[in-house]
């Protein structure tokens, strides 16, 4: 009998204390297994999965409530991946925590103790995490981020001949979907290579294993971009009906890590994004050439540059669009219930160069911004960025919904270097922001912009004149008109 199956009748009939607090760690083959960590869950020892650089990642199914121990063992035991700029660790009279231990996010309210080496906390409910020593932010530092997942009550037919499935171990080939096809990955099944889904209706890629990806991408050049089938863990195009849950995407090149062109109707939930190239750039999260009527909810993203990206569906050879004006158009993306991490760049980065780009009807609702960089690339490091080197980009934005978002570091919430571009019907509901905002880049026409309990730094913002602004910043214009499609 399926031990999935045995799994879920015990959670159903058990009825008893022990059973409502059942863990299932997550297996990691030994090539990627970690000593750098330890953790156990309920008692239980669950593997540490060494991502690259300074990443480390535990994942686990689990019922009831978690009691959490992590041992900071610092053992660099065999050779676990990328380790170019990985952090010198230096241990003082502090210890290797340096005094104090945070989970994130700090809005779960899972507060460590620590004892030592040891830090110990609870969970209460699924998601992802990340244990930290006070003054991580930067990405050489490290990160060990803990996964959290309840049992998934979706099972699937393994059986069928529509599903390829990959069982514990790691399995070095690329995988090709075409419509009707799922893509199941057992817990400790691990794929070293790429996902293609191309010219495809009605693709499923489940489970709760991991993809790694190690391409052949230059690592003095951004080619990153390109929407080529084995580029990116994760790459689409001309694509209707898309699910993806569970999966851990791990990109260790410079390349984009999920790259969706011209895809539709899309769910992306519980998925774990983490990017780990050395050169600490051109690692996104999510990015869109095109599409839309997507759902990203319940994940993770550790970003090496912006966490989402909007574009035009450029060919592959004119990104940059340096002989033509693309056009194209992003619309109807909600983005719930997420954590995010940028090592560098933007939350959102809308459009780019020659690109008259649409976009619309854009939501983010109650998500965490644990770290967001400190930096500056025409525009300073914002939750919403437009830039356009060239001066190229007319692109026309509206009905953007951000809503119960936290950020737990200071930035700028706009970066708006594009002067060609406009910019219509922005509500901003809900917001905090820890330490002393960054100043606001405006060069664009913006107007329509709301603030409805905007707390930065603990002031409370009620217009454009309670932001700090660079020097050069447009006034956000005020009008008596409303957006023609209904906020969301």
């Amino acid at each position: 009998m399926n031990s999935r199956f045995i799994f879920f009748l015990l959670l159903l009939f058990g009825g008893t204390q022990s059973l409502a607090q059942m863990v299932r760690p997550h297996p990691v083959p030994d090539e990627f297994r970690s000593t750098y960590y330890e953790v156990k869950v309920n008692g239980q020892v669950v593997p540490v999965f060494h991502a690259g650089l300074n990443v480390y990642f535990a994942s686990f199914d689990f019922t009831g409530k978690a009691d959490v121990v992590v041992m900071a063992t610092y053992k660099l035991a065999g050779y676990s991946g990328q380790t170019a700029n990985k952090e010198a660790i230096t241990i003082d009279d502090k210890g290797y925590w340096r005094g104090e231990a945070f989970v994130r996010p700090l809005s779960k309210n899972s507060r460590p103790i620590l004892n030592g080496n040891e830090v110990r906390f609870a969970l209460s409910e699924a998601g992802q995490y990340s244990v930290e020593r006070a003054g991580t932010s930067q990405y050489k530092d490290d990160a060990l981020l803990l996964f959290a997942n309840r049992p998934d009550a979706n099972a699937s037919d393994l059986s069928s001949e529509n599903v390829l499935h990959l069982k514990p171990g790691i399995h070095y080939r690329n995988v090709d979907l075409t419509s009707g096809q799922t893509l199941y990955l057992d817990a400790g099944a691990v794929l070293f290579g790429s996902i293609n889904v191309w010219d495809a209706k009605n693709v499923s890629i489940l489970g709760r294993g991991v993809v790694v990806y190690y391409g052949p991408q230059s690592e003095t050049h951004d080619d990153g971009w390109k929407n080529q089938k084995n580029w990116h863990p994760l790459t689409t195009h001309n694509v209707e009906g898309l699910t993806v849950r569970g999966i851990t995407f791990v990109g260790r090149s410079r390349t984009w890590s999920l790259q969706t062109h011209t895809t539709f109707d899309a769910t992306f939930d519980n998925i774990k994004i983490i990017a780990v190239n050395p050169q600490n750039i051109n690692g996104d999260g999510i990015d869109w050439y095109g599409g839309g009527r997507t759902n990203v909810i319940n994940s993770f993203i550790r970003s090496m540059d912006d966490c989402f990206a909007f574009f035009t569906p450029a060919s592959s050879q004119d990104m940059w669009a340096t002989t033509k004006n693309t056009a194209g158009e992003v619309s109807d993306i909600t983005i719930e219930n997420c954590v995010l991490w940028t090592t560098l760049a933007n939350v959102f980065r809308i459009g780019f160069n020659g690109q008259a780009l649409t976009t619309r009807n854009i939501t983010m609702r109650n998500t965490d911004v644990i770290h967001i960089s400190i930096g500056n690339w025409f525009a300073p490091n914002a939750l919403f960025c437009m830039v356009s080197p060239n001066s190229k980009g007319q692109a026309q934005h509206s009905n953007y919904v951000f809503e119960n978002i936290r950020f737990e570091e200071p930035a700028a919430l706009f970066g708006l270097q594009n002067p060609e571009s406009q910019f219509s019907g922005l509500t901003l509901k809900n917001i905090t922001m820890s330490g002393e905002p960054v100043p606001s880049l405006i060069k664009n026409k913006t107007r329509g912009v709301t603030f409805e309990n905007v707390l930065l730094n603990g002031k409370r913002v009620g217009s454009e004149a309670d932001i700090p602004l660079r020097t050069g910043s447009l006034p956000i214009e005020q009008p008596s008109w409303q957006p023609t499609s209904p906020l969301r």
